[in-house]
């Protein structure tokens, strides 16, 4: 897909999360060689599905634990191994929006300078781009562009056919394609009529593009 080449050093998150804990054994052991290269990748991935920092550190914890129980069905290819890991974060951390969806936010009451901060991580994960894609699309997206997995691995991750993958990717480049003409001509601007379009509630595009 086109964007990944263009996105895969802008957008990516791993390698700079700097996930409290990454060294830090499990319980149980020390961190199995084989997984330890992933973490910072399995990190950013929970936090952009949580949104929450703490939250994503105990998915990346629990992950590891699993991995660890289950390390003789672990699979001896690289690439096969990566997305393992990555489907099991994804599992860890379905399971845990599923438990957690309708209770208040812990933390939100007051903001803290520790808060503030947290904020500003998930800032960086923001993808204005990637605005006007389907949850399904941003997901594969996500896997795909910041984390470097390919269709099949995506496919395996996400539980779907390899074809199907390839075919979710390439409608989410052609989305983050069309977004991107948007967003650069309204930034530009170059037209007026886009640039008040942008701004204008009145106008469809979406409210997650105007956040963004």
């Amino acid at each position: 897909m086109s964007s990944r080449t263009e996105h895969s050093t802008s957008r990516d998150g791993t390698g700079s999360s700097g996930m409290p804990g990454a060294g830090a054994a499990p319980p149980g052991g020390g961190i199995d060689g084989r997984f330890d290269g992933h973490l910072d990748g399995l990190f950013t991935y929970c936090l952009s599905v949580l949104c929450a920092h703490e939250a994503a550190v105990g998915v990346v914890r629990e992950v590891l634990e699993l991995a660890a129980r289950k390390q003789s069905r672990a699979p001896q290819d690289e690439a096969d191994r990566q997305a393992w890991l990555y489907a099991l974060a994804r599992w860890v951390c379905l399971r845990r929006l599923t438990e957690t969806r309708g209770r208040p936010e812990e933390g939100a009451r007051e903001e803290s300078a520790e808060g503030r901060e947290r904020r500003r991580e998930l800032a960086r994960l923001a993808w204005p781009e990637a605005a006007g894609t389907s949850p399904e699309q941003r997901e594969a997206l996500e896997l795909a562009v910041r984390h470097g997995l390919t269709p099949l691995q995506v496919a395996s991750v996400i539980g779907l056919e390899a074809s199907a993958a390839r075919e979710l990717l390439a409608a989410a480049a052609c989305e983050v394609e069309r977004t991107r003409v948007a967003l650069g001509v309204a930034a530009s601007g170059g037209c007026p009529v886009a640039a008040r379009y942008a701004g204008d509630r009145r106008i469809p595009l979406g409210s997650a593009l105007r956040g963004e």
